[in-house]
């Protein structure tokens, strides 16, 4: 989809929120994951006319994705084993980019914890998304730290995501949502770099859980 940008400026670093996350199926430590497969359903594709992006089940009519992915008019959410059903957002917060979007989930379909004790540096995380043209990519690593480098409160996965997987969920080893992939970590040449002369690292950056916990508390 078309990237959101939202660039916000870190030391020699900057926060190009454009994401709509991905990568490739890498950093995956299988002997730890719970099956793939619910890592896989939990997750759903988000389409409309300008994009698509990722999103993840938090309730029997609900899923949760980036604010910026939803923004595109018309939307239909795509479930690992289909269908394809039309969703409407029901919440939003802008200042966090996210959204809550409301459809007809699946009978079947799993619905995971969300972590909301916190992340801790050196944890194995695992993304799921759409990276372009693929669908359902996973790729993980290791947390490198709990250091904000970009507002608000967006915190290095320590691996490389891509375009398609803005609002994809990010697991932890026990298939718990630790947090959501909102944007990509990119270098800046100098202080006075303009937008256009920055080097897109593709380290993705997430949301943690502990930040849109008490959202998705009944209403």
């Amino acid at each position: 989809m078309a990237p959101k940008r939202i660039v916000r400026s870190v030391s020699a670093w900057l926060v190009a929120a454009l994401l709509s996350a991905c990568g490739t199926p890498s950093g995956l430590d299988l002997d730890v994951l719970p099956p793939v497969d619910s890592l896989q359903q939990a997750t759903v594709l988000i389409e409309h006319a300008k994009g698509h992006g990722t999103g993840i089940i938090v309730g029997p009519r609900q899923v949760l994705t980036a604010y910026h992915v939803v923004q595109g008019g018309p939307l239909n959410v795509t479930f690992f084993n289909g269908p394809a059903v039309g969703g409407e957002v029901r919440w939003y917060d802008e200042s966090l980019d996210l959204a809550l979007v409301e459809v007809a989930v699946p009978s079947g379909y799993p619905t995971p914890e969300v972590a909301c004790e916190g992340l801790r540096v050196g944890q194995h995380l695992v993304a799921v998304g759409h990276p372009m043209q693929k669908r359902w990519v996973m790729v993980g690593g290791e947390l490198p730290t709990l250091t904000v480098v970009g507002g608000p409160g967006l915190v290095p996965m320590g691996f490389p995501i891509g375009l398609g997987t803005s609002g994809g969920p990010v697991f932890d080893d026990d298939g718990r949502v630790a947090g959501i992939a909102l944007a990509i970590l990119a270098e800046r040449h100098s202080a006075s770099a303009v937008y256009d002369a920055y080097k897109e690292t593709g380290i993705g950056l997430m949301l943690p859980a502990t930040a849109f916990c008490d959202a998705l508390a009944p209403r």
